[in-house]
C-alpha cells in the first residue's frame, strides 16, 4: 500500500505508467516554433501525457478530477479531500518526476463524453539540486507532537522525500511526521512567533489545488535568523499569536490536515533566514529526546516521543 493513500509517484522506476520516451517534435507532430504543452489529453484514446522539452528536470503534479483514470496496472486510487466549505471531492493525483527532454504517458481518464469534459489540475515545477552540505551540524530540536498516548508518529516523509520535498531546496530536509488531527503541536525550540495562519477549511486529502490552502505557524529562533515552520495545522487551534515569546515544549497548536495532505500529518522544516527568503534552503534536522541522544530522521521511521531510539516503519 502507498504511504501517502490516493496519489500515485511517478519516478523512474514506477510501473503504474503507460511509458516513457525521448521528446521529438516530428514524432509529437509539432511544427518547428509551435509552442509545447506543458500537458496533453489525447482526443480519441484519452491518453493524458506530461511533456518536458527542456535541459531540467521537472517535477509534474497533476490532478484529475470527477473521472476516473487507468495506469498499466488498472484503475489508480483516488484521493478523498475536502473544498473550503467543507464538501467531499475527489481526485487521482499523480507526481511525475520529468527527466530533461522527456515525454511521460501517464493514464487513460476514463468515462470523458467529450474532452472538453476533462478537469485537471496541475502545478509545473523545475527541479532544482538539493541545498548543497550544511557548513554546520544539523538543528537540534525536541520533538513537536505530544506523545499522548505513547503512540509512535510515522515519518512519511523525510530529506528528498518523492511526494513533494524532492522538488526544491526550501523543503529538501523537511520531515513529515503522521499524527492525528488534535494532536498538539509543541514549540521545538525557544523562540518568538512571527507569524500564524490558521483559516483554511480545506484539505484532508491529496488534489494539487491544496497545495496553495494551508495553515502554519511560523517561529523566529533566539538567533534572529532562523525560522521554524509547523505546517498544516488545525485550522482555529493556534493559541499563540504573532510576537509571543514561546519555550520549548509549549503548547503552539494542534496537528490538522489542512491544505495537502494524504495523510494528516505535520510538515515541519527549518531556514536560516526564512524571514527574508522563504525560499532560502532548509536546514538538517536532528531530534534530541528525552532519555538522552539524538537522532537524525531519515524516511520512513516510526518516531515514539522520550525515548532515544527511532523504530523502524514499513517502505513507503
Amino acid at each position: 500500500m502507498s504511504a501517502w493513500p490516493g496519489v500515485h509517484v511517478g519516478d523512474a522506476g514506477a510501473a503504474w505508467l503507460l511509458g516513457r520516451r525521448a521528446f521529438s517534435r516530428r514524432a509529437l507532430g509539432l511544427q518547428k516554433g509551435e509552442a509545447v504543452p506543458d500537458l496533453s489529453v489525447e482526443p480519441n484514446i484519452h491518453v493524458l501525457t506530461v511533456l518536458n522539452p527542456t535541459c531540467e528536470g521537472r517535477a509534474v503534479f497533476v490532478s484529475v478530477r470527477r473521472h476516473a483514470c487507468r495506469g498499466a496496472g488498472g484503475v489508480l486510487a483516488r484521493s478523498r479531500w475536502r473544498d473550503e466549505q467543507g464538501r467531499p471531492q475527489f481526485s487521482t493525483t499523480m507526481v511525475i518526476h520529468l527527466s530533461p527532454k522527456e515525454v511521460v504517458d501517464a493514464c487513460v481518464i476514463l468515462g470523458l463524453a467529450s474532452i472538453h469534459d476533462v478537469d485537471v489540475v496541475s502545478d509545473i515545477v523545475p527541479l532544482q539540486p538539493p541545498p548543497l552540505p550544511a557548513p554546520r551540524d544539523p538543528l537540534v530540536l525536541s520533538f513537536p507532537l505530544s506523545a499522548g498516548a505513547g503512540l509512535p508518529f510515522r515519518c512519511s516523509q523525510a530529506a528528498g522525500g518523492a511526494l513533494t520535498h524532492f522538488a526544491h531546496p526550501s523543503t529538501w530536509h523537511a520531515c513529515d511526521f503522521d499524527a492525528p488531527v488534535g494532536t498538539p503541536v509543541l514549540a521545538a525550540s525557544d523562540g518568538t512567533i512571527a507569524e500564524v495562519r490558521d483559516g483554511c477549511a480545506a484539505g484532508g486529502g491529496a488534489d494539487t489545488s491544496l497545495f496553495f490552502a494551508f495553515n502554519s505557524v511560523v517561529q523566529l529562533l533566539p538567533d534572529g535568523t532562523t525560522t521554524l515552520e509547523y505546517v498544516h495545522i488545525r485550522a482555529g487551534s493556534a493559541v499563540v499569536r504573532a510576537g509571543d515569546p514561546v519555550r520549548r515544549g509549549q503548547r503552539l497548536c494542534e496537528s490538522g490536515d489542512a491544505g495537502f495532505c494524504p495523510t494528516p500529518h505535520l510538515h515541519l522544516e527549518a531556514h536560516a533566514h526564512g524571514l527574508a527568503d522563504p525560499a532560502a534552503p532548509s536546514l538538517p534536522l536532528a531530534f534530541a529526546f528525552e532519555a538522552g541522544g539524538e537522532a537524525a530522521v531519515e524516511a520512513p521511521t516510526f518516531i515514539r516521543y522520550a525515548r532515544s531510539t527511532l523504530e523502524q516503519g514499513p517502505g513507503g
